[in-house]
């Protein structure tokens, strides 16, 4: 099995900014949903441990936290 790793492309400023218009150009609400829910997960999990505390949450609490799971 062949293994590809894109990390070593390499694209010019212009053809990538050119490549997010055309995404969000197509973007659905479905997309840009989560989108959105992936950027508050990625904001939860670079917070400490107290700040989350702070909030009620711990770390195993995000992912049900964003996208509205209770246990």
């Amino acid at each position: 099995m062949a293994y590809f790793d894109p990390s070593f492309e390499t694209q010019s400023p212009l053809r990538r900014g050119l490549g997010a218009m055309i995404s969000r150009l197509t973007e659905t609400p479905f997309d840009a949903r989560q989108r959105r829910l992936a950027a508050r997960v990625t904001e939860l999990r670079a917070l400490s441990d107290d700040q989350l505390a702070a909030m009620g949450l711990t770390r195993s609490d995000i992912l049900f936290h964003v996208f509205g799971s209770r246990r």
